[in-house]
């Protein structure tokens, strides 16, 4: 990925509500986050936080702890754990608050 792609791809988020960048995959690079056997598409990844849909069947309770696997499009594979910070029906998403850091390579 050049540079400048790498650019478009990151995404400053608001500072007073977040200090880290998110890094927003365009569908065809978008890792996978695997919880049980449950696979679900990641759209965007922080130093301490993963944006995702949850796969069909996956039911997340704001507060429960997690742990799993992130699978990049390069085959890099990092483990992560931490609470569901929110879930919503509508569109379909949840956000994982990692307490295992998210690579600093792969942001």
């Amino acid at each position: 990925m050049e540079s400048g792609e790498a650019a478009d791809y990151l995404a400053r988020v608001d500072s007073e509500q977040r200090d880290f960048y998110r890094i927003q995959y365009p569908q065809a690079d978008r890792p996978r986050l695997t919880i049980g056997r449950f696979v679900s598409e990641v759209l965007n990844l922080s130093e301490t936080g993963v944006r995702f849909v949850p796969a069909d069947g996956l039911e997340l309770a704001v507060g429960i702890a997690v742990v799993g696997e992130l699978r990049f499009h390069d085959g890099q594979i990092a483990k992560v754990a931490g609470r569901v910070h929110s879930s919503q029906a509508e569109p379909r998403v949840a956000a994982l608050q990692s307490t295992t850091g998210v690579p600093a390579a792969k942001i």
